[in-house]
């Protein structure tokens, strides 16, 4: 009986989530991952586009950042990401790769895009946190983060939900 009870209190046996390849074929039609959706502005803290090609996840994320002098700037991540245990986890140690997509004023743009890879490629962890998916509704997921050793990592979960076309992000 004890040994069942810790089988059942471990992360890594929850039921609860579902994998990310599972996220992703249930989600074909509606592709884009908005995170934190704020109805009133019709926004998102960022959006994400996912697909797998041999066993890889490829992520092209958005997020834009404050500019004082107008619109904000807009970048564009790209990360690669496997599975484990149905989550996702970095395969890439010098952080995602980020360029300017739009917004601001592009010179400036540009420069602040490497110094944002620069800063990733720096905090770079190789224990970076694998995101789990749990639904909450149709569509909508709180992801959480864990270490690839199961353990629960010390980082906010996030809610999700699913979008057929791109919705504007913010800063």
């Amino acid at each position: 009986m004890l040994g069942s009870a810790g089988v059942l209190a471990s992360p890594l046996q929850a039921q609860d989530y579902v994998s990310v390849y599972q996220v992703m074929e249930d989600m074909i039609d509606t592709p884009y991952e908005c995170a934190d959706y704020d109805p009133a502005t019709d926004s998102c803290s960022s959006v994400s586009l996912m697909y797998s090609e041999e066993g890889i996840i490829y992520n092209t994320s958005w997020f834009a950042m404050p500019n004082p002098g107008g619109i904000p700037w807009v970048f564009q991540a790209h990360s690669e990401y496997e599975t484990v245990m149905g989550w996702g986890c970095s395969t890439s140690w010098q952080g995602p790769g980020v360029s300017y997509s739009s917004g601001g004023q592009p010179e400036l743009g540009e420069s602040y895009a490497r110094q944002i890879q620069a800063q990733l490629a720096q905090a770079a962890d190789r224990d970076e946190p694998c995101a789990g998916y749990y639904p909450m509704a149709q569509g909508q997921y709180q992801v959480r983060f864990r270490h690839r050793i199961g353990d629960p990592a010390p980082r906010a979960a996030i809610s999700v939900r699913f979008f057929a076309t791109p919705k504007p992000v913010r800063p």
